[in-house]
């Protein structure tokens, strides 16, 4: 089995879990001890910010995502960069894209105007797991891209992604209301 660091899971129709239904996760580590992603695709109701108002009020951060399931009490920012990118600031994920958990980095990235998306919680895998759901057909896989993170219409990211892989998903994600009846 391949690894699939830094690529998009697109679930399948057929998974109605509340938590995964018609998501895009971005894989930010796989390897043989598991997975862990977030998901691009689903940023929470304004209002969920009240909870929030260090976050809110201090930092004048406007929108969060719900990044999966899983530690709903963790903070994951993902954030555009270029080779620049200190390492204490980041994790590089893919060209232009890293990851980092700090406050000081929140602070960095709005003082600067950088473009980001904050994330609560995440999706992970046991050692195993998410091979086990790829061979069932659970997700479809393509290679992330930046644009697809940062959409300014994370709405319809589902069936975009599926548009853009091509073939087959492509008729279905324009023409029918379930991609994957086929």
């Amino acid at each position: 089995m391949d690894f699939i660091k830094g690529k998009f899971l697109i679930s399948n129709s057929a998974l109605k879990e509340k938590s995964f239904a018609e998501t895009v996760l971005f894989i930010i580590e796989h390897n043989e001890e598991g997975a862990f992603g977030l998901v691009v695709n689903r940023p929470e109701p304004e209002n969920y910010l009240d909870e929030l108002p260090s976050l809110k009020n201090e930092r004048g951060i406007t929108k969060i995502y719900n990044g999966g399931p899983v530690r709903t009490d963790v903070i994951f920012v993902l954030f555009m960069g270029d080779e620049n990118v200190r390492q204490e600031d980041g994790e590089k994920i893919i060209d232009g894209v890293y990851m980092g958990t700090s406050f000081q980095l929140l602070e960095k990235l709005i003082e600067e105007k950088a473009p980001f998306h904050i994330y609560h919680g995440y999706a992970g895998w046991a050692p195993g797991q998410l091979e086990k759901e790829l061979e069932s057909k659970t997700w479809v896989v393509m290679p992330a891209k930046k644009e697809i993170i940062f959409h300014e219409k994370p709405e319809i990211v589902w069936r975009e992604v599926l548009f853009e892989k091509g073939g087959i998903y492509s008729y279905f994600a324009r023409n029918i209301k379930d991609p994957f009846l086929n």
